[in-house]
């Protein structure tokens, strides 16, 4: 369990706005270093087992609480889960409160979930009534990148994963990138990998291309109109 308090980062778009840009965070949360004793060092699992995971597939291979989940019991399940994990705040935004808590409680373990959830849970609230105000549409997308295992054993893992977020919304956020390293601690848990701990570093950040102006949120969401985005979900 990660449980110091003074190395929690933000967990998700950090509140204050600035000449109208958002600045933003990895919607997840850096839950510190692991104490020698905690109050939850002897908790025992008390999570839902996975579906069993065919040979040879990676995962997920099941859904719950609205998250992938299911991941193969191996370095190459581990990679899967923490992609997921890295980029489920792409879905944050979007989920009811009642939702996040069961979310997080699908993907971390017993001992680190109550505080996560309620991390998550804080900051999208504040995210919401800033990104609430805006008159138009919200364009919030998360992307994996690339990934690098850090070490791996049977019971516990760490992936290092390269993610981009997009943000846009008229009159709070200008459009904007952000490029940020997450990386996942795993525990192999109830017959699945869950988080742990999640701690996020800037960059590495590419500069724009030469042929590239500054767009205003406006004529951002009017170039995107009849677009669908990928992963289906909705604009706001």
């Amino acid at each position: 369990m990660r449980s110091d308090r003074t190395s929690t980062k933000r967990v998700i778009v950090v509140a204050a706005v600035v000449v109208a840009t958002i600045a933003i965070g990895s919607l997840l949360t850096a839950i510190g270093r692991p104490q020698a004793s905690t109050d939850g060092a002897n908790q025992e699992p008390t999570l839902d087992p996975r579906p069993v995971v065919p040979i040879g597939v990676a995962g997920p291979v099941a859904e719950k609480a609205g998250l992938p989940v299911g991941f193969a019991d191996d370095q190459d399940g581990a990679v899967a889960a923490a992609v997921v994990y890295a980029t489920a705040p792409q879905r944050w935004l979007y989920f009811s409160d009642e939702k996040i808590t069961a979310a997080v409680a699908e993907i971390a373990t017993p001992a680190a979930a109550p505080r996560l959830g309620d991390e998550v849970l804080a900051d999208v609230r504040t995210a919401r009534e800033k990104l609430g105000s805006s008159p138009g549409r919200v364009w919030w997308l998360v992307r994996p990148l690339a990934w690098r295992a850090v070490s791996f054993d049977p019971d516990q893992a760490t992936v290092a994963v390269w993610t981009v977020t997009v943000l846009s919304a008229e009159r709070v956020a200008v459009p904007q990138s952000d490029w940020v390293t997450v990386t996942v601690d795993l525990a192999w848990v109830d017959g699945d990998w869950r988080i742990d701990g999640v701690r996020d570093t800037p960059g590495p950040t590419p500069l724009s291309g030469p042929n590239d102006q500054p767009w205003d949120a406006v004529p951002f969401d009017k170039a995107l109109t009849g677009f669908t985005r990928i992963d289906g979900e909705p604009t706001r």
